[in-house]
């Protein structure tokens, strides 16, 4: 019984370009990337671009919701409450059950804005519409509102109030 040996055939790889496709591909390569730092200014995060000093803010965060059939906004307490669904079983929720950011999970206490002040409020209005999105087995509240004291670069405080609402 004789065993036969086939050679084996290199796959060519996907990068394995020639002299002018590696020019292309830098050339390209380059103008994405300059195209993500020259951008970085306009996107709420900065994020890709480059600042000397970090920012010095701080913001505290307290949460609130809507609440079918009553006129003022409901305080959550830590960020939990508890809400019927539509059948009127009752089921607890909790704000750290989706938002997993260190600096967002943090509430009703100041906390660094750690990726600048506007950063951190683009972050938070993503966070409530994510957490609202998620809560299917709550048929009470319509929206979640963050009112958020903002203290940038050390300056007066102010008050930012941010509202998710459900579509």
């Amino acid at each position: 019984m004789s065993l036969v040996v086939e050679p084996v055939r290199a796959r060519r790889s996907l990068l394995d370009l020639g002299p002018r496709s590696r020019v292309v591909f830098a050339v390209l390569y380059v103008a994405v990337m300059a195209w993500v730092v020259g951008s970085a200014q306009v996107r709420p995060d900065h994020v890709f671009g480059f600042q000397m000093f970090n920012q010095s803010s701080k913001i505290e965060i307290r949460l609130s919701r809507r609440v079918r059939g009553k006129r003022a906004p409901v305080p959550l307490d830590g960020g939990v409450w508890e809400a019927r669904d539509g059948r009127g079983k009752r089921h607890t929720f909790s704000w750290h059950d989706r938002v997993k950011d260190p600096v967002l999970e943090v509430l009703e206490r100041p906390v660094h804005a750690r990726y600048g002040l506007e950063g951190q409020l683009y972050r938070l209005k993503l966070a409530l519409g994510d957490v609202l999105e998620h809560i299917q087995d709550d048929a009470e509240t319509t929206a979640l509102i963050a009112s958020v004291t903002a203290r940038k670069n050390g300056r007066d405080p102010r008050v930012v109030r941010l509202e998710a609402r459900r579509r």
